[in-house]
């Protein structure tokens, strides 16, 4: 048998394998890409790209690339409910950080806007540039086993060319599996799941039809179509219409009535019912391709197993609601690469590693509960519409009640709206987007003497974004200026200094060249570089955002891990360079295992 020795085995090339792949070059890590697939995405899948994914992406230094490439907000503006495409409309919210009412607490909280990013589009991208900084590609390669050779710690994995037959050894010291929601890396290693069975069936239908008429005043990412006026297939209970290219390119999801466990509807049928969606027989329809998926409620209870981390969908498998998916997916990566590019390095021991699943299955099962809970609201609000009515005179009945001047109708009206507001957690969660608290051993918040803030009233904690330098929070956006800037030089963010492969300390005033001194003992020690930024001195708080935000005294310290997290603060206190020195040695020495 073949043999293949590298230093990270990835398998599956999509949102996670591709940018962790891409994520590790950025620390000289090099390895193998595998997947069964012969190319990227065909089709659009996941798309929308959050303000935190794209400040992963900014770090990486392709934010400029993807953002070109995607549809920026203020064409993703509404999300409707409604008839058809072009009939009646029941609703319309505002969507993505479009809220008046939002919108500045969105632009205050971070340097990157979201936008719609199709899968299709974004997995090049990062495959591009993990292949031109030394990680390889396979299409048509399955993965099948594993094992970690106990004496080495390296992983043993066999792995099947499709075209040939031929199976090959690959020896890595790491695997990772990004194999999607039928995960063989995760069977292989046992991790345990929790699944809840049931979810149904959905079909994806992509197509070309130039909507641009039907958009002119009503630009929105997602269309809720519920087409009252005769009964619909077993198929399609409600269809979910997206846009992919402003306006000539879509996909309809339609989620299947319940019970139903196969589409036996042919291609013809399924193209009439996208035209009776549209509502305008005038409308000229290419479809592009037709898939079916199961939704999902499954999450690991475990994320890895010696030298094997699994993430994306591999371990997190949710409906699309939110718009979560790939968003953690990418977020799952950017967590693990910066760890095993420590480790490779040798500035940090393997134990580093233990907090990947410690920081980043929270995270999934949350958003797995959150999307699901999500789904929920939905079913209550398409019950309300009359949608799982197979009648469709009595279905028109129950959605002329909400126009009624009568106690039912009134009651009907109060319940649809807040059902709506309800849905708010989906159009504009940014604090399940935002509010990620790390705790594990790659934090030290025993210098805290108190608990991590939190909202007062849990609900709010899905809608609003929570800012704080605690240590486990992610690094607070300011907007900056260097102190000798002239009027042509760009703003750059607190973001921008942290980051770039490297842990970053952020001091103030008087505090600069204590923190020097402490960064040079840990270089000393540890053999690691701490960049030492003074806000005050080497850049100005121009809009005093960070003033508010840092919650340190002017000569204390913000120490910043490479994925721009907050892992220790120091408020002030010791004069003399020893005392911050040892500190921040202890500090290093205890996140980094050594």
């Amino acid at each position: 048998m073949a043999r293949i020795e590298t230093d990270v085995l990835i398998v599956g090339a999509g949102p996670a394998g591709a940018s962790l792949g891409c994520f590790l070059a950025r620390y000289g890590v090099t390895g193998l890409i595998i997947s069964k697939t012969s190319s990227t995405a065909r089709t659009p899948r996941a798309h929308y790209t959050s303000n935190a994914t794209f400040e992963c992406l900014r770090d990486a230094g392709l934010e400029y690339e993807c953002r070109n490439a995607a549809t920026p907000k203020e064409l993703i503006k509404f999300y409707r409910f409604c008839h058809t495409m072009a009939g009646e409309e029941l609703s319309r919210s505002y969507y993505a950080g479009n809220d008046p009412n939002r919108e500045g607490e969105y632009k205050k909280a971070t340097p990157c806007e979201q936008a719609d990013l199709p899968q299709s589009i974004l997995e090049p991208i990062l495959l591009r540039v993990a292949t031109q900084n030394g990680f390889k590609l396979r299409w048509d390669y399955e993965f099948l086993t594993c094992h970690e050779d106990a004496e080495t710690g390296k992983v043993h994995s066999t792995i099947r060319d499709l075209l040939s037959g031929e199976e090959i050894t690959v020896v890595s010291n790491y695997l990772c599996g990004a194999d999607g929601a039928h995960s063989v890396v995760a069977r292989a290693v046992q991790l345990p799941f929790r699944d809840t069975p049931g979810g149904g069936l959905a079909l994806n239908v992509w197509f070309e039809a130039d909507l641009s008429h039907l958009m002119a005043h009503s630009p929105g990412l997602i269309h809720m179509l519920i087409k009252p006026d005769k009964p619909q297939p077993d198929y399609c209970a409600i269809a979910i219409t997206r846009q992919v290219k402003p306006f000539t390119e879509w996909v309809i999801s339609m989620l299947a009535k319940p019970g139903v466990t196969e589409v036996t509807a042919d291609r013809d049928e399924i193209v009439e019912h996208v035209k009776d969606l549209i509502g305008d027989p005038t409308v000229q329809v290419k479809v592009k391709g037709i898939s079916t998926w199961s939704i999902k409620d499954c999450y690991a209870e475990e994320y890895s197993r010696g030298s094997v981390f699994c993430l994306g969908d591999a371990v997190h498998r949710h409906p699309p609601f939110n718009g979560l998916g790939s968003n953690t997916c990418i977020q799952d990566a950017y967590n693990l690469a910066w760890k095993i590019g420590y480790v490779r390095k040798g500035l940090a021991s393997p134990l580093l590693l233990a907090s990947f699943n410690a920081e980043r299955q929270p995270v999934g099962s949350a958003v797995v509960k959150r999307t699901n809970k999500t789904g929920k609201i939905h079913a209550e609000l398409f019950s309300l519409m009359g949608v799982f009515e197979s009648d469709p005179i009595k279905k028109q009945r129950i959605l002329e009640q909400l126009g009624e001047d009568t106690e039912e109708g009134a009651k009907s009206r109060a319940s649809f709206q807040q059902l709506i507001a309800d849905l708010d957690t989906e159009r504009h969660g940014f604090g399940i987007e935002m509010n990620q608290l790390y705790k594990s051993n790659a934090v030290w918040a025993g210098d805290e003497p108190n608990p991590p803030p939190c909202f007062s009233n849990p609900e709010d904690s899905d809608l609003h974004y929570l800012e704080s330098t605690y240590p486990g929070f992610r690094l607070p956006h300011a907007w900056l200026r260097r102190t000798k800037a002239t009027p042509d030089d760009p703003m750059i963010s607190t973001h921008d200094l942290a980051g770039k492969e490297h842990f970053t300390i952020l001091t103030g005033i008087g505090g600069k060249a204590k923190w020097m001194a402490a960064s040079k003992r840990v270089w000393e020690d540890l053999s690691i570089e701490i960049p030492v930024y003074s806000i005050g001195e080497d850049y100005r708080d121009v809009f005093y955002d960070w003033s508010r935000k840092k919650n340190i005294s002017e000569r204390g310290a913000i120490l910043v891990r490479p994925d721009r997290y907050i892992a220790w603060r120091y408020n002030g206190g010791g004069q003399d360079h020893e005392d911050h020195s040892g500190r921040l040695v202890k500090v290093m020495t205890r996140i980094l295992g050594r």
